[in-house]
């Protein structure tokens, strides 16, 4: 079955083309009522919702994303502030940094500055990459990278360097995707594992066993970068090879319904199901890939499409619930993934789906 994007434009939508906008909002809406701003926790599930809100750009979604940071402002001001101790707990900064690119009267520095706080502490591998834990953490310095970073640290750096204009924000985003690349990219696959041990010297997993949402962190972190820089220059030369190569090795994957399996190189296996979040974000990045010219051709047009379709199939027409997205994950073996839990209406795989689904806007069958 073919799929076509549409571009978008002023004129009427064609006839028969799903309006995917619409859903994300009416999905935003609904989240929002079950989830007000005001009792929104601070960490990395709330941070990948609170983005897909914030990417609609209508003024209630501002508001929104401006109301939980403000909330929990109080919390780093005055003489013993709030710190952050994970690439996790420091996701949050990502918004406050995005408000404040978009408005610079608002004065959420103490957030961001919290966030820069805790990179100038945060352990890293010999090689400098940022370790996942950090002080302060239950669980200690474990000396372990997981490529959830690319993201909930990733973003936020690049977030810093839309509201500064400070082009070190890129140079370090760059170090540090060549670094986790070096650590969690399988140069013969050209997919990631989950994890580094410095200690071990070792991936975990060891096997060539490739978590969905994790690689698609890593994506959708390339694709942002990759979306800020200029073809040609020495960023791009540096990132688009290894995302092109990322990204196609990921599109060799894509199952019959649209989507991904939660452990992408195992499609054989009925119990290694197709999970919702990663999915979302696999193919936004690949629509954010084709939007800068850091991806070409028919192939990851009709990939978009297709996930674009499977992803609604995920959606609840009547009650708006999302289906089938995994709880959270730490890394671990074949068995592991397979048996995270699908959860429905879990705010992370509704906050996926409102990103990839605004971005997209409309599909044709």
């Amino acid at each position: 079955m073919l799929f076509s994007l549409l571009a978008c434009t002023s004129s009427p939508a064609p006839a028969g083309s799903l309006d995917l906008r619409a859903t994300a909002t009416a999905l935003a809406e609904r989240g929002a009522l079950r989830w007000p701003a005001e009792d929104l926790p601070l960490d990395w599930m709330q941070t990948v919702w609170a983005y897909g809100v914030w990417s609609l750009h209508q003024d209630w979604t501002q508001d929104y994303a401006r109301d939980w940071m403000a909330d929990n402002l109080g919390r780093f001001e005055g003489q013993e502030p709030a710190s952050f101790n994970s690439s996790d707990s420091m996701s949050p900064a990502l918004l406050a940094s995005l408000l404040m690119a978009e408005d610079s009267s608002l004065q959420l520095t103490p957030i961001t500055d919290a966030a820069h706080a805790y990179l100038a502490v945060a352990p890293t591998t010999e090689a400098g990459a940022y370790e996942h834990w950090g002080p302060g953490s239950v669980f200690g310095e474990v000396g372990e990278v997981w490529i959830d970073s690319q993201f909930m640290i990733g973003m936020f750096l690049l977030a810093e360097y839309d509201r500064t204009h400070d082009l070190a924000y890129l140079e370090t985003w760059a170090e540090q995707y060549e670094l986790f690349s070096m650590h969690c990219r399988d140069p013969a696959d050209q997919l990631y594992r989950h994890a580094w041990s410095d200690l071990d010297q070792a991936n975990i997993p060891v096997e060539a066993v490739y978590w969905n949402r994790g690689n698609s962190w890593v994506l959708v972190s390339a694709a942002e970068y990759l979306s800020r820089v200029d073809p040609g220059s020495p960023g791009w030369d540096r990132i688009q090879p290894l995302f092109e190569a990322h990204a196609s090795a990921a599109l060799a994957y894509q199952a019959e319904d649209g989507l991904w399996h939660t452990v992408l190189n195992h499609p054989e296996d009925p119990a290694n199901y197709t999970e919702t979040s990663g999915s979302a974000l696999i193919a936004h990045a690949l629509h954010r890939g084709l939007a800068s010219g850091a991806l070409e051709g028919a192939a990851y047009e009709e990939a978009v499409g297709a996930a674009a379709l499977g992803v609604l199939d995920r959606v609840d027409p009547d009650t708006l619930v999302v289906e089938g997205a995994s709880f959270g994950t730490n890394p671990g073996d074949y068995e592991y993934y397979v048996g995270i839990l699908q959860l429905d209406d879990i705010i992370l795989g509704v906050g996926t789906v409102v990103l990839f689904l605004n971005d997209v806007g409309e599909v044709t069958p």
